[in-house]
């Protein structure tokens, strides 16, 4: 497989690129706002630098858990969807294993775990990187709720292009969702 087909199946996956890229971007949100919500509360000198490699070891963490979580759920599935096909067939179990059938469900196996696990990790930087990079505490934070919004607002016109839905319902969803959690997290995080 070249790079131009990985590319294309990876976007056929659109199911796992959402809920990777939302993942991403939402929970490391909140990792990020809270750990500077509490630095700022408990007036603790932590570098902004130090909140962004909080948010990133987070997202690395929610990366792989997704991309393994991908690969044992759609295992099982394609595993099932494999023992009925053969029971309908009147074949034993496992006389589909080396198959054509059995190789592209195993494709589709690993291109689910990498297109979650790897959705999830690009999501990851979106809140990350205005910490990486700008030392003010205030202009990071703004920044970051700023970049997410508007990656929630990209995200949810990709989904309803996706989905044939309401571009604007999708996207208003998901940035409801993104206000939810931005709640959460500076209530959690910063209002001690």
């Amino acid at each position: 497989m070249n790079i131009r087909e990985l590319i294309e199946e990876y976007f056929k996956m659109s199911r796992y690129v959402a809920l990777g890229t939302l993942d991403g971007i939402l929970a490391v949100m909140g990792v990020t706002l809270a750990a500077s919500g509490v630095a700022s509360a408990g007036g603790l000198e932590i570098s902004n630098f130090a909140i962004g490699l909080t948010g990133l070891s987070g997202g690395i963490a929610l990366a792989m858990s997704n991309a393994f979580g991908s690969f044992i759920g759609e295992r099982a599935e394609e595993a099932r969807t494999l023992r009925e096909l053969e029971e309908k067939m009147m074949l034993n179990e496992g006389d589909l294993d080396e198959t054509i059938i059995y190789k592209q469900a195993k494709r589709r196996i690993y291109m689910s775990m990498f297109t979650h696990g790897f959705s999830s990790f690009i999501g990851s930087f979106v809140p990350v990187v205005p910490f990486l990079l700008i030392a003010d505490k205030i202009t990071a934070t703004i920044t970051t709720v700023v970049l997410c919004f508007v990656a929630l607002i990209i995200l949810g016109l990709y989904l309803g292009k996706v989905s044939r839905d309401s571009l604007l319902r999708v996207s208003f969803e998901i940035v409801l969702i993104g206000v939810l959690i931005s709640v959460v997290s500076f209530i959690i995080g910063g209002s001690h």
